[in-house]
């Protein structure tokens, strides 16, 4: 509705600026013709701009001048990612959530279902809305979510994303991403971290949003600095201290635009594993109750089994996420589950009033039975 204003704005004021032209040209004393003339520049001069505003409120990666103020980048940057000059940044999101990309969010890439090493090439990853989104590497699960997510919190401040060719890395130990995961280091810990990012690394995606193709070598790229020879590595040779080298490409920026991103919960990104992890973190895209098909979550979520027994774990896995111990940011305060779709209302969404600039329907950008409207910019 606010794209159709501005268009009618700027169409209304190309319409004045003919006016005025024609105006000057038949106008009888030359004050009069260059007072016309300097109205119908102005009002050229204003559309060209409103247009030019609008050209960049579309494209998902904010462009600012060079010499963009710091404060300038920060507010830009409270709603989607911002570049100046040759920095890219992601958006900013508060304290106790990760901002992650609604496409990956809502669909099967982080599936529901057992991680296995079986290798995929080009395999179609269920996805929602106007989204194609294919994966060459390794099945990814929940706690490659989590895992991605502890990454991407290193770009939240000052520090911006690596161009292809630039030796941008963030070198954190095991003992501190373990930490940032919620979980205490020991061997499997390191084990587990590790193993979890060599998937990521490998994880060659294609991605097609609103018919428009999206650049995405991997997730992440990693180096290791640890004494890991494999499988069997004895535990002394795993250590805390041990290095883990990371980059976030640039092009990741593409999928944080003002309306492609959610910030998640870290409760609801640590505090829960299987079908309760993926709908916590899917109804984080949710701004308020909308129906959704039953066979089209079952595809999104990635859970494998028959579509009889995925409404029986569906059932249970809103039953624990309305238990009395869950977050009020991802707890469910209802559901109303149907011969055909769910619809679920959470119990932040009636103790608190949605923020102005923070959604949209995506029935309208998104399309189809099952777009659900979304939530960016930081809020939970």
């Amino acid at each position: 509705m606010a794209k159709r204003r501005s268009a009618e704005q700027i169409a209304e004021l190309q319409a004045q600026a003919a006016a005025a032209r024609r105006a000057a040209e038949t106008a009888t004393d030359i004050f009069t013709q260059d007072l016309s003339y300097a109205a119908a520049a102005t009002l050229e001069s204003v559309a060209r701009s409103q247009l030019r505003q609008m050209a960049a409120e579309e494209e998902p990666v904010l462009v600012l001048p060079d010499n963009a103020s710091v404060t300038e980048v920060r507010q830009a940057r409270q709603r989607r990612a911002v570049r100046r000059g040759d920095d890219v940044y992601l958006p900013t999101w508060r304290e106790a959530t990760v901002g992650i990309p609604n496409t990956l969010l809502r669909s099967s890439l982080f599936g529901a279902s057992e991680v296995t090493d079986k290798p995929l090439m080009n395999v179609e990853i269920s996805v929602q809305g106007d989204t194609s989104l294919t994966l060459t590497g390794h099945p990814l699960g929940d706690y490659d979510r989590r895992v991605f997510a502890a990454c991407l919190n290193y770009y939240r401040d000052e520090r911006p994303l690596c161009p292809g060719g630039e030796l941008r890395w963030v070198s954190v130990t095991f003992w501190q991403l373990a930490r940032d995961l919620n979980v205490s280091y020991c061997a499997n810990t390191h084990r587990a971290i590790r193993d979890s990012l060599i998937r990521l690394n490998a994880a060659h995606l294609r991605i097609r949003v609103k018919r428009v193709d999206i650049p995405m070598p991997r997730l992440l790229d990693v180096l290791f600095d640890d004494g890991y020879q494999g499988r069997d590595t004895p535990e002394r040779l795993l250590k805390g201290s041990d290095l883990i080298s990371f980059r976030v490409l640039d092009s990741m920026a593409r999928l944080f635009g003002p309306e492609n991103w959610s910030a998640v919960s870290y409760t609801a990104l640590h505090e829960y594993s299987g079908l309760p992890a993926w709908l916590a973190s899917y109804y984080s895209t949710h701004a308020k109750p909308y129906p959704v098909k039953v066979e089209d979550l079952f595809k999104w979520s990635g859970v494998v089994c028959e579509l009889r027994e995925f409404r029986r774990r569906l059932k249970r896995a809103l039953g624990r996420l309305q238990r009395a111990d869950v977050s009020d940011s991802e707890r469910v305060a209802a559901f109303e589950l149907t011969d055909t779709h769910l619809t679920v209302e959470l119990l932040r969404w009636k103790t608190s009033q949605p923020e102005a600039s923070a959604i949209c329907d995506p029935r309208q950008t998104l399309g189809g039975e099952a777009a659900l409207s979304i939530n960016h910019a930081g809020r939970v």
